[in-house]
């Protein structure tokens, strides 16, 4: 008798088939670990910039109000009134350096005799006197009258826009009691300026505002409602009106043509003058 042996079947798979998952696995592995990465940089970079930044004020150490009580900001110079009687003692003879103004130094330091540097940054004139008596006061057996000035342009307006002064303006020329009308007046404006949305921003951290002020209807009517005080780091903007607005955007399109022009001509110029210093040519003229 003849008998079939039972055939085994036996299935290969693909060698493919079984790498795959794997190789899909590792993919995917890396692809986490990778978007892991960046968020951590970018996290990382996140909270380095969120350091930088603040939560209040201007963003400058020294914040307050100079047009109400003036304070020491970086830039100022300190002077002392010292009373004549206090230079009769020999050892007070070093007290002559305090009637000398003095520039803050970049981390907002001044000398002061028998003492050593000081920080004043942010100080008021009140309370640079008062520092002042209080650290000669453990020198000298009697107290010393001192008053403190601050001398300096550090306070200042921005101005941006169709005005004729731009960037930082300083305030103490323009007055003590600025206002919006007088500091207009002040920095000027072109012919494309929009008198009409005069904008005075007040910046802040926290919150910021932003005044859309009728200049020139306060001009031709004098009611001075809208006339509001402008204080240290203002910015006063002039937008251009819709014709100088369009002036504008055709002067960016020209402004490369224009360089052009002008570096053509140079060019001529050189060449023309390389061939009248050679002899090649005879013509001259004049431009005016």
């Amino acid at each position: 008798m003849i008998y079939d042996a039972p055939t085994a079947l036996t299935v290969h798979q693909p060698i493919d088939t079984l790498v795959t998952p794997y190789r899909r696995s590792v993919f995917f592995l890396l692809l986490a670990a990778l978007c892991a990465a960046l968020a951590s940089c970018s996290s990382y970079e996140e909270k380095r910039i969120r350091e930088l930044m603040h939560e209040k004020g201007f963003g400058s150490r020294a914040q307050g109000d100079a047009t109400v009580e003036n304070y020491v900001a970086g830039g100022d110079s300190v002077v002392f009134l010292i009373p004549p009687i206090a230079y009769q003692d020999p050892a007070a003879s070093e007290l002559a350096r305090l009637a000398a103004p003095q520039t803050l130094s970049i981390d907002g330091r001044i000398m002061i005799p028998y003492a050593g540097t000081v920080q004043v940054l942010g100080l008021t004139e009140s309370q640079l006197a008062t520092l002042v008596k209080g650290l000669l006061r453990g020198v000298f057996p009697y107290e010393i009258d001192i008053q403190a000035r601050i001398v300096g342009e550090s306070k200042i307006i921005y101005a941006f826009g169709e005005t004729g002064r731009k960037g930082p303006v300083p305030l103490a020329p323009l007055g003590a009691d600025m206002t919006l009308l007088r500091a207009v007046a002040s920095i000027g404006w072109s012919p494309l300026a929009n008198l009409s949305r005069v904008q005075l921003i007040r910046p802040d951290a926290e919150h910021p505002l932003v005044a859309e002020v009728d200049v020139y209807h306060m001009i031709m009517s004098g009611n001075t409602r809208a006339n509001i005080r402008v204080r240290e780091n203002d910015i006063i903007y002039m937008p251009p009106t819709f014709l100088g607005m369009v002036a504008r955007i055709l002067e960016r399109i020209l402004q490369p043509v224009n360089v052009a022009v002008q570096t053509m001509l140079g060019l001529a110029n050189i060449r023309w003058g390389y061939d009248a210093a050679t002899g090649k040519t005879d013509q001259f003229f004049f431009r005016f």
